[in-house]
């Protein structure tokens, strides 16, 4: 029976961009392994241009993304690029469709069952994905604080003169914390690598095993069959002897 990928994607893109990073990561993991967060940055710069904060961008979003990547292709050639990505086909792209088209996969490959990862390794990166995800938003939020802060502070009066106190202190504040976070994010990174590096070993070792079995069934089946061998040219020898002695 043939797969819907179109109805596949649209159950996809009805979830949130950070789903649809994380649903990708974990069908490319091994792929991804060691720079994981170069497909949430990824997600992180497609929210930018989602100006109407739906989750899809439309064509002139997409063409600015891709301005701003430097990664500018003519109008014709994007509608060519998107049109075997884009199968609902509706001139708007999801960040799922994005990251196909950037990374250069397709919906067979995303949605084909990830084999030859064990299981430590998804548990790592669920982890390490949920650090990096956790200090993005704590850093956005002190960021739109700031930003508030800042347009009272131009207003002037009591409540200003508070909100510019505070910046500067927000401003001037021990960044220790913020630093620990990061570090703790990039070490649950590293704990990842290691696994994926000991899974690499692992796979390695199975691979070893396999063809060492093989080698010792290939040597037991040559073995059996020079005593089969053996055995018919002893028997044929029996036979030769007994017709010799018949004839005698």
């Amino acid at each position: 029976m043939a797969i819907n990928y179109t109805d596949k994607m649209r159950e996809l893109e009805s979830k949130s961009i950070d789903d649809q990073a994380k649903f990708f990561l974990r069908a490319f993991v091994l792929e991804f392994q060691g720079n994981f967060e170069k497909v949430l940055e990824l997600a992180e710069e497609f929210k930018k241009y989602d100006g109407r904060g739906v989750g899809k961008l439309e064509e002139f979003e997409a063409l600015r993304l891709l301005e701003a990547r430097k990664e500018t292709i003519t109008f014709s050639k994007f509608r060519e690029t998107f049109t075997e990505i884009e199968l609902d086909k509706n001139r708007s792209l999801s960040f799922s469709e994005w990251a196909l088209f950037y990374y250069k996969k397709s919906p067979k490959e995303l949605f084909a069952p990830v084999t030859g990862c064990p299981p430590e390794i998804l548990a790592a990166l669920e982890k390490a994905i949920e650090a990096f995800q956790a200090v993005v938003a704590k850093k956005k939020a002190r960021e739109e604080k700031m930003k508030k802060l800042e347009e009272i502070a131009k207003q002037g009066g009591v409540k200003g003169a508070a909100a510019k106190n505070e910046l500067e202190q927000m401003r001037s504040e021990d960044e220790t914390a913020a630093n620990k976070e990061l570090l703790t994010s990039q070490a649950k990174q590293k704990k990842m690598q290691k696994a994926v590096d000991s899974g690499d070993a692992a796979e390695k070792a199975r691979q070893e095993a396999i063809k060492q079995e093989e080698r010792r069934l290939k040597a037991e089946q040559e073995k059996k069959r020079q005593e089969e061998e053996k055995k018919k040219q002893e028997s044929r020898q029996r036979l030769k002897d007994r017709s010799k002695a018949f004839n005698q």
